[in-house]
């Protein structure tokens, strides 16, 4: 708590590690030593080792921002201080989340049992799961970034760092009030304020809240409206007691919501595969040709403004079994903005989240203090959108008046039109996406710090988290795709049961003595359906088997201790000693994904619902780690203060849970491994020549082992662990030159890389070998690897009549395999990526051949990013009590890529952001106001691609900054 604390008393803070002020001569007036000059650097005052230090005489890489930083550096919430801060780069995610990265390192897995890889915090407590990088900053007294491996001073293990959002509290005995208005392009409105009151002597309550609206950035081109807007709102109250002078604490309530339509992903790129007629000279026809196009094939994002070959998805390719369409239905070239998409519907995006903290701290005695904190955190969300972005050129086929033989199929799909219980009726093929869900989560942390006169001080700590996240009965949980294509086959297969009819090639099993009907050997439940669109009036329909539905119900119990002792070896030289113990407890219900499966075909132990748990996976990590360190604060010549340090650190973060695999599959491994870090860490941070100058460096070393990341199978994200090793170099400097200027520099330099890594890239699974061919599995709509010579000969027995049109379907399926003599074949062999020759038959069917990633660069690891700011003030216009201050800053970020591998499609691009600023402040009267403009020059930036399945057609998924956003900013405070 802040008794009677004047929070203008730092002008400026947070261009890199230091906080900056341009002190005045007068707030040097008691001083003995004040300096000539009006120029200054000051410091500001941070918890990142859990007790108040000056951020110079913190001996880790840090950097903070108090709410004046915040403002001028146009950090409006957490993507900004990529901006700000080296080594550090951002991208959203394409399930509602978002990958905050430090030094490369960040959460490239895609689980509900995932950890962050950079802990984010708010007021020192973890958060299960939050919106603190989509919501926007307000009432903030400071943000730190904490650069390197955490574990024993935050309570959840963080391998990349941590970012922790410190809150403005109660001020006592003092009244305090502001509000800031904004509006800017885009329709933007803001309203942020502030009031604190006190109540007697040991009470106050501070109360906060935001609220910011603006149309989208994006244009729906069908519907004709601005979409991926925002309508948010924010409120903070904040209630602090200090009873007695050695018992204080603070109690609060902070609730977030949102309501409006926020794009999850951005455009749809891809580089069309077409279907082929030939192969080898080999005519290809009818159903033969099914098989031949992957989608989407590997180039480069900007050649990749295509369309996807829709026959090649799960959806489009059973819209064709059901005779529904013919072939491909995107024939029409795609509109190359980015911000310019087409969907029959804008989509939906809803969150909430609210969070209860409690912090307690008693003076045991003067030299001895503990703290509790409490937390207990609601949250939840859901999105749909269009899962494509891209409208249909061909409509479904209308059979009207075909005869006889179309009967069925008129009387299912009467003009050619679908009626889906979720979709509602068109007679275009539709597909959506909704991703969702709740999380609770309960933290209970316990410190105990010293300060004692002699050698020896400790901050020691334990923690307890329990959390859990999906239930399977909510509706808006998990993950959906829903396409009219897929309910289309259902019907036609329910018909076709209830009919009694066997289709012609069906593997349905025999019962009875006779062969179960229908395409899927009998009835798929489907919830009943009057027209209506009820994913977009916020209802979803009943759960059924015509869609797929991917859900994880997730719940961890964690304990940890942990810890530093700090020894005073001499005045000038201290030693650190940090450890921790964790014992996470993972478990996860087995939901298996029901798509397209009969009742009678549920586990026996789900009595006929697809929602009830067939089983428990579990994981347990047990881990010691721990942290060492020197710092040195020698006396030099040729600076006012420096700090030396080094140090080595284990980090550790848990291991997790797959997503659910279809029933009875098993594709990938139901667990993940953990990460571990061993990291190494030099830093000097100094100020000199009369305060005016400060330059801080650091250098870090890691070996990485068991790095977590994604990629789909069969329409599932497993997660797999690699091994890397990371270095790099941070520059920090600040110079005020003359009176009231001030520049900044921030530099930071990465080597991001795989070792001892192999694996098969999905969008080259054959990696490059002309003597294997990469062609789709006509049931699930995933991809496999034969041999040419073996494609070939299938090829050529269908045009010699020796096998039927479409047999090359069962390729996939190993409908040939073992048969290779029967067509005088025999084995062939390859290369793997780790150098080892394999041998397989030439009709066999594979997942791939693997790739040699070592050497690689991790994904979203930039190797630059470099920040360049001036400042200037004019002090007292005309001698009045008005200054205005100009800023600029600019930001370059260096190329990266999206995957481990590295291809033309995988490469993002370097780009750049200018910001300006021109504010008019009156500390007297409490009155400012603000010009400003974001990425003045309009850069359209891609930050990140995720690559979707096989069964979607691999097309890739881009993410944005923002555009150019301009605005003025009115403050007044009391």
């Amino acid at each position: 708590m802040t008794r009677k604390t004047d929070s203008k008393t730092v002008l400026f803070a947070g261009a890199s590690v230091l906080a900056i002020g341009l002190f005045a001569q007068g707030a040097w007036a008691q001083e003995d030593d004040a300096p000539e000059s009006t120029r200054t650097l000051a410091t500001v005052t941070v918890t990142t080792q859990k007790t108040e230090q000056s951020i110079q005489d913190v001996p880790i890489a840090v950097s903070a921002f108090d709410e004046d930083a915040i403002n001028r550096l146009q950090l409006t919430g957490g993507a900004d201080l990529v901006k700000a801060v080296p080594n550090v780069s951002f991208t959203k995610g394409n399930f509602t989340g978002a990958n905050f990265k430090i030094r490369g390192i960040g959460n490239d897995a895609v689980a509900q049992s995932s950890d962050n890889g950079v802990g984010i915090h708010q007021n020192d407590v973890p958060l299960g799961a939050g919106f603190l990088l989509e919501q926007e900053y307000f009432d903030i007294e400071r943000v730190e970034v904490l650069r390197g491996p955490q574990g024993t001073l935050y309570g959840r293990n963080a391998t990349g760092g941590v970012v922790n959002i410190i809150t403005a509290k109660p001020v006592f005995e003092e009244f305090q009030a502001n509000l800031a208005l904004t509006a800017g392009n885009f329709n933007t409105q803001k309203i942020q304020g502030m009031v604190n009151l006190p109540i007697g002597e040991k009470l106050a309550l501070r109360v906060a809240g935001a609220y910011t609206t603006r149309d989208g950035y994006v244009t729906n081109t069908v519907t004709g409206n601005d979409i991926d807007g925002r309508d948010v709102r924010s409120i903070r109250a904040t209630l602090g007691f200090e009873p007695t002078e050695n018992f204080r604490g603070w109690l609060s309530y902070d609730h977030f919501e949102e309501d409006d339509n926020r794009l999850r992903s951005g455009k749809e790129l891809c580089k069309k595969d077409p279907t082929k007629t030939s192969y080898a000279g080999i005519p290809i026809t009818g159903l033969d040709t099914l098989i031949t196009s992957l989608g989407c094939v590997d180039a480069p994002l900007d050649q990749s403004y295509e369309k996807t070959n829709s026959a090649s998805t799960l959806a489009g390719g059973l819209a064709i079994a059901s005779g529904l369409l013919n072939g491909d239905v995107y024939t029409s070239p795609l509109d190359k903005d980015l911000r310019r998409i087409e969907s029959f519907n804008d989509g939906l995006y809803k969150a909430k989240q609210d969070i209860y903290t409690l912090k307690l701290e008693l003076d045991l005695t003067d030299n001895l203090k503990v703290t509790s904190l409490t937390s207990k955190q609601n949250s939840s969300q859901y999105s749909v959108q269009d899962y494509n972005r891209t409208v249909p050129d061909v409509p479904f086929n209308d059979l009207t008046g075909a005869g006889p033989a179309a009967a069925l199929y008129n009387s299912l799909f009467p003009g050619g039109f679908v009626t889906d219980p979720e979709l509602g009726t068109s007679n275009f093929l539709t597909t959506f996406d909704l991703s969702g869900g709740q999380t609770e989560t309960f933290t209970q942390e316990i410190r105990m710090q010293s300060n004692f006169d002699g050698k020896l001080n400790f901050n020691l700590g334990a923690i307890y988290v329990d959390g859990e996240a999906i239930d399977p009965q909510d509706p808006f949980a998990g993950y959906y795709v829903i396409s009219n294509g897929l309910t289309g086959l259902t019907q036609l297969n329910n018909a076709l049961v209830g009919l009694g009819i066997v289709p012609a090639g069906s593997t349905c099993p025999v019962v009875g003595g006779n062969q179960l009907p229908g395409i899927f050997c009998g009835a798929v439940p489907i919830a009943p359906s009057d027209g209506t669109a009820t994913l977009f009036t916020g209802v979803p329909a009943k759960d059924s088997g015509n869609y797929y539905r991917s859900l994880s119900p997730y719940r961890l119990e964690s304990t940890a201790f942990f810890g530093e002792a700090y020894y005073d070896v001499t005045d000038t030289l201290k030693f650190t000693l940090g450890l921790r113990y964790t014992d996470d407890q993972k478990e996860q219900d087995v939901v298996p994904t029901a798509l397209f499966t009969p009742t009678f075909a549920y586990p026996a132990v789900q009595n006929g619902d697809p929602l009830v748990p067939t089983g428990v996976l579990k994981a347990d990590f047990q881990e010691t780690t721990g942290r060492i360190g020197l710092d040195w604060s020698p006396v030099l010549s040729f600076t006012d203060a420096t700090l030396i340090y080094g140090s080595y650190a284990k980090g550790y973060k848990g291991g997790g849970l797959n997503p659910p695999q279809p029933a009875g599959s098993n594709l990938f491994p139901p667990t993940f491994e953990p990460e571990f870090v061993n990291a190494f860490e030099i830093g000097t941070k100094n100020t000199f020549a009369n305060n005016t100058q400060s330059l801080n460096l650091s250098a870090f070393n890691y070996d990485y082992q068991g790095y977590q990341i994604t990629q789909i199978v069969n329409r599932t994200s497993a997660n797999f662990n690699v091994d890397a090793k990371l270095s790099g170099l941070e520059v920090e400097y600040l110079w005020t030159p003359a009176d009231n200027w001030l520049l900044t520099a921030n530099l930071g330099l990465l080597k991001a890389e795989l070792k001892d890594t192999a694996s098969i890239d999905v969008l080259d699974r054959t990696a490059g070998n002309p003597n294997f061919v990469a062609i789709k599995n006509a049931s699930s709509y995933s991809n496999c690897v034969v041999s040419a010579q073996g494609y070939a000969t299938v090829l050529g027995a269908i045009q010699a009549g020796v096998l039927q049109n479409g047999d090359s379907r069962g390729l996939c399926a190993g409908a040939f395999a073992g048969q290779e003599a029967a067509f005088g074949l025999g084995d062939v062999t390859y290369v793997d990526g780790n150098g080892d020759t394999q041998t397989i038959g030439a009709l066999t069917p594979f997942d791939g051949i693997s790739k040699d990633a070592d050497g690689n660069k991790l994904p979203g690891s930039p190797e630059y990013t470099l920040n360049l700011a001036a400042e200037y003030t004019f002090q007292a216009l005309g001698n009045s009590d008005w200054d205005l201050t100009i800023r600029g800053d600019y930001y370059l970020q260096g190329e990266s890529y999206s995957r481990i591998f590295n291809t033309p499609r995988d490469q993002l691009d370097s780009w750049s952001n200018v910001n300006l600023a021109l504010v008019l402040n009156n500390d007297v009267s409490g009155w400012a106001v603000e010009a400003f403009a974001k990425n003045l020059t309009d850069e359209e930036v891609i930050t990140g691609a995720y690559l979707t399945d096989d069964s979607s057609g691999l097309f890739t998924n881009v993410f944005l900054t923002e555009p150019a956003l301009y605005g003025i900013t009115l403050r007044k405070s009391w």
